[in-house]
């Protein structure tokens, strides 16, 4: 007896295992069209023999290719490996695996989300040179993720993607050699260099290949961009209409993060101005911090709702400053500050120690709902840093504090997309 499709569907929400909603598509055609649906909507590729004979399943059945919506790749089995055998037979899997990948992903029509993880553990003639895979592909994403080398393949693809609105880049390089030819580790043996051309991971500014630039009417509807270089962002934010940027200065210099600060920051924010800005810093100083609040202050017209990531004064005076500048921030919910300075770290005294702070903050902005602070020095003898988040829940009586260890996965990390 055939069910209505609402209670195929309402059965097949309810089927956790993956491995029971394959076995529910033999059950009969009605479960067959929810069930696949349900289980090709989202896919994971993390291992190499299983990658491979899902990406056979998709070229050989279409139909159900075009299920997929969702798509990650991170391959765990190419990491780097002592074994020396191992490591030789690397580049044979890679020579088979990312063509299979390629053949998959030109099949599937309907990925809007897309992710690829490499995170330079790649040996062989690819190293990194991925992007290639991507052409032909006839799908339109939303999102996408990647830290591909950025390559003609990887700017021809992003050129003709044009509904995009969430985009990753985390790997870039201006790459100012010239036409001569450039030495680059393989990752196999960090003693034994492989001479290439220069024609891999060269950034769109290179004035010497116009093949590496976007495209000026390329990523129209850009909303947010998270890059690991400023250099990415200077040169995809202006003309775009950017509201969310996470990045990293590049220069440790003051006047050279200026620099980077007024041209990453002016041309961005589309009609709305910015909502979110989250800027790392390898030399986090107190002086300079002040100076990007103010720069943020006068360039997002009170729009911002995330602002970090800012040194919180030490000194009563100075912090005063801080806080009138905050407060010309009149939408601002979320910020996040460094306390590494702190002498005792509130890490150390606890969590009242960070409701003080924060109640101190909120006396001046009140609308700030959640503040993240975050310390290199966690405790006595510890290298690995921490973030604490303060939030304040409408109906609790007192402030939460949650702290988690730093490790680049850490859940408020993703906040800035969030507000």
């Amino acid at each position: 007896m055939e069910l209505s499709l609402e209670a195929y569907r309402i059965i097949v929400n309810n089927v956790r295992s993956r491995v029971d909603l394959a076995t529910l598509c033999l059950v009969s055609k009605g479960f067959r069209r929810v069930a696949e649906r349900a289980l090709y909507n989202t896919l994971f590729m993390h291992e190499t023999e299983r990658t491979e004979r899902i990406c056979k399943t998709l070229v050989g059945q279409p139909r159900v290719a075009e299920l997929v919506e969702a798509l990650t790749i991170a391959i765990e089995e190419l990491v780097p490996t002592t074994s020396s055998s191992a490591r030789r037979a690397r580049p044979e899997t890679e020579e088979t695996l990312w063509p299979a990948i390629s053949n998959a992903l030109k099949k599937m029509s309907r990925l809007r989300h897309l992710s690829i993880v490499i995170d330079g553990s790649f040996s062989s003639p690819y190293s990194g040179r991925l992007a290639w895979i991507l052409a032909d592909c006839p799908f339109r994403l939303k999102s996408f993720h990647s830290d591909m080398r950025w390559d003609e393949n990887l700017v021809r693809f992003l050129n003709v993607q044009d509904e995009i609105e969430d985009l990753y880049i985390g790997d870039y390089d201006e790459g100012e050699e010239g036409p001569g030819e450039v030495e680059e580790s393989t990752g196999l043996d960090e003693k034994t260099p492989v001479t290439t051309r220069p024609s891999g991971p060269v950034g769109p500014r290179a004035s010497h290949n116009s093949l590496l630039t976007l495209s000026p009417t390329a990523l129209p509807h850009l909303y947010t961009l998270e890059c690991t270089f400023s250099e990415a962002a200077i040169a995809i934010v202006p003309g775009r209409p950017v509201s969310r940027l996470k990045t990293c200065f590049s220069r440790t210099d003051p006047e050279g993060k200026r620099a980077e600060m007024k041209e990453g920051l002016t041309g961005g924010g589309g009609r709305g101005g910015w909502y979110a800005l989250d800027i790392a810093d390898a030399e986090y100083e107190e002086g300079f911090a002040r100076d990007l609040l103010r720069a943020v202050v006068n360039l997002t017209l009170g729009t911002l709702r995330y602002l970090g990531t800012l040194v919180l004064p030490v000194g009563g005076r100075e912090r005063l400053l801080f806080y009138g500048l905050l407060m010309q921030l009149r939408y601002l919910c979320c910020v996040e500050l460094e306390i590494s300075g702190w002498n005792p770290s509130p890490t150390v005294v606890g969590p009242v120690a960070f409701r003080a702070l924060g109640n101190e903050l909120r006396l001046y902005c009140p609308g700030v709902v959640k503040i993240v602070f975050v310390s290199m020095n966690a405790g006595e003898g510890e290298d690995i840093g921490e973030r604490t988040t303060v939030e304040w829940i409408t109906g609790e009586g007192v402030a939460r504090v949650e702290r988690e260890v730093m490790n680049g996965m850490s859940g408020t990390e993703g906040i800035w997309r969030d507000v």
